[in-house]
């Protein structure tokens, strides 16, 4: 996505309490003005922290996507047949009603839309929506007769987007952030449902905590190290992508089936993605997430140890001194790479 041509078109802010403590929606009725310096922090801030690809979404929905109520809203603007503000006030209605939950805190609803972004192809339009949440404090110098004071003042901070989506023109993509989704990840789950598009580094990353999962769960400490010493030499020896089936397949060696499938689902939860068996992953970046990952192990009595890249366990002899003392030997060997 390219921004460099970007502007602002128009702009509302609404606040969106919380009704299950008696907060109300408050919702404007008009356009807020914006001038030249308001639009460039709303560019530079907001559209840039939001364009990345790890923040690339889909809208989804169970049955039909048009069921997918901010997806809905958004293509009848777009299609002309409800202007700004009514789908401004739409969306945030939307957000009143899916903000239940005891941890979500009231805050400022901007919406935004953004004329002159590009695809690559041709020149889209897009609309904006960001939740502020927090209000920075900051202090402001004041002059006056040869003397300067100092004052205190709160407001947003656009550098720093809490929850925001940036909602494209064409097709069912969405840029979504939820930077405080530890307590109540309605942002993406309730509100836009939206699952993230995944790419090779994040496909990679998911991959590797799986692997370690696994690992973790292998209680004998000599079978845990040919399992990670069998993926790493599968992963090594690819010259320069691997898929993601021959990993799970080399998993199943050790573990069952079903086992893998738990660790692949519970992922799936955390990264907001299913991994595709078919996907193909660049060899050396996943052979870094591994060798970072598989590093510790485990070598009974409930102790574990790091070992150096390169390193891995061939042996552990264990020695009790029948005084409660006990001595660990760890034969180890340099992997050939």
């Amino acid at each position: 996505m390219v921004i460099a041509e970007s502007k602002v078109e128009c702009m509302v802010v609404h606040r969106v309490g919380n009704p299950t403590r008696g907060e109300p929606l408050q919702l404007s009725e008009r356009t807020t003005a914006v001038d030249e310096a308001v639009s460039g922090l709303l560019l530079d801030g907001y559209l840039k922290g939001i364009v990345s690809d790890r923040k690339k979404h889909q809208f989804v929905h169970e049955t039909d996507l048009n069921l997918n109520e901010v997806y809905h809203y958004t293509r009848q603007f777009f299609r002309g047949e409800v202007d700004f503000l009514e789908v401004s006030q739409r969306i945030a209605k939307h957000l009143y009603g899916r903000s239940q939950h005891p941890n979500i805190s009231a805050g400022d609803l901007l919406v935004i839309q953004f004329a002159g972004l590009s695809d690559g192809d041709r020149e889209v339009r897009a609309l904006g929506v960001f939740k502020s949440e927090i209000r920075d404090d900051f202090l402001t110098i004041i002059e006056g007769g040869g003397v300067f004071d100092i004052s205190h003042a709160s407001g947003i901070n656009p550098r720093l987007i809490d929850k925001g989506a940036l909602i494209l023109e064409h097709g069912p993509t969405v840029y979504a952030v939820d930077r405080l989704s530890r307590e109540a990840k309605f942002w993406l789950d309730d509100f836009l449902k939206a699952l993230r598009v995944p790419d090779k580094a994040s496909s990679s990353k998911m991959l590797a905590s799986v692997v370690e999962q696994l690992s973790s769960e292998i209680e004998d400490p000599m079978q845990q190290a040919r399992f990670k010493d069998e993926l790493l030499t599968l992963v090594e020896s690819q010259p320069e992508e691997v898929q993601a089936k021959a990993l799970t397949a080399a998993a199943e060696r050790f573990v069952p089936r079903e086992q893998v499938e738990v660790a692949l689902g519970s992922a799936a939860e955390s990264y907001g993605f299913e991994l595709d068996d078919e996907a193909r992953l660049p060899a050396k970046g996943m052979a870094k997430q591994l060798e970072k990952t598989l590093s510790r192990y485990g070598v009974g009595h409930g102790i574990s140890v790091l070992l150096p890249s390169g390193i891995t366990l061939k042996n552990i002899q264990s020695q009790n001194d029948g005084e409660g003392g006990l001595s660990l030997t760890l034969f180890l060997n340099k992997r050939e790479q």
